[in-house]
C-alpha cells in the first residue's frame, strides 16, 4: 500500500526535474550575459541570480502547469 502511494508521488513530481533542468540551463546562459550586461553586477553574482531565478521561474511554471487531480 505505501509503495502505490510512493509510485504516485513520484509520478506526480516527475514533471518538476525537467523543469528544474530547463530552469539552470537558462539560468546558466542568462546569468553570465546579465553579469556583463550590468558591470557592478559581475559575472559571478549574475550567474548567482540567474540560477536563482531560473529555478524558482522553473517551480513557478511546474505548479501552473502540473495535471490537477
Amino acid at each position: 500500500m505505501g509503495e502505490k502511494a510512493a509510485g504516485e508521488n513520484a509520478a506526480a513530481d516527475a514533471g518538476l526535474t525537467r523543469y528544474i533542468i530547463i530552469g539552470v540551463v537558462v539560468g546558466m546562459i542568462a546569468g553570465p550575459v546579465l553579469g556583463m550586461l550590468v558591470p557592478s553586477i559581475g559575472v559571478g553574482f549574475g550567474i548567482s541570480i540567474g540560477l536563482f531565478v531560473g529555478i524558482l521561474g522553473a517551480v513557478i511554471a511546474w505548479l501552473a502547469m502540473r495535471p490537477k487531480k
